[in-house]
């Protein structure tokens, strides 16, 4: 069995609350994560920005959703209207101390 320790990052790349739509995408893209934490003050980590949380922009920056795909896919819609971190990070952020057991990751 690893630790979390045994498998997580240790130099973390988190954006603000106040991040841009196009600086969490470039910032992913250079640190070539799929998520970063979204801090505020000294670090306290108040969510998550993944690549899932930008998927509706993009998705829905080609077509306008009718009415009741709106309805029925709210989070995403509202998140389609966001370009901010606070707007599109999923919160609150799960974390773990990094002692426990986690299973054997694949490969």
């Amino acid at each position: 069995m690893y630790t979390v320790a045994d498998v997580m990052t240790t130099k973390v790349v988190a954006v603000t609350p106040a991040a841009a739509f196009k600086e969490i995408a470039t910032a992913m893209e250079r640190w070539k994560v799929t998520a970063l934490p979204v801090i505020e003050g000294e670090g306290q980590v108040v969510g998550v920005v993944s690549e899932a949380d930008l998927l509706p922009k993009e998705e829905f920056h080609e077509h306008c959703p009718g009415l009741v795909e709106q309805m029925h896919r709210r989070g995403d819609t509202a998140k389609a209207g966001s370009d901010r971190a606070k707007d599109l990070m999923t919160s609150p952020a799960a974390r773990s101390d990094p002692t426990p057991c986690s299973p054997r990751p694949p490969g």
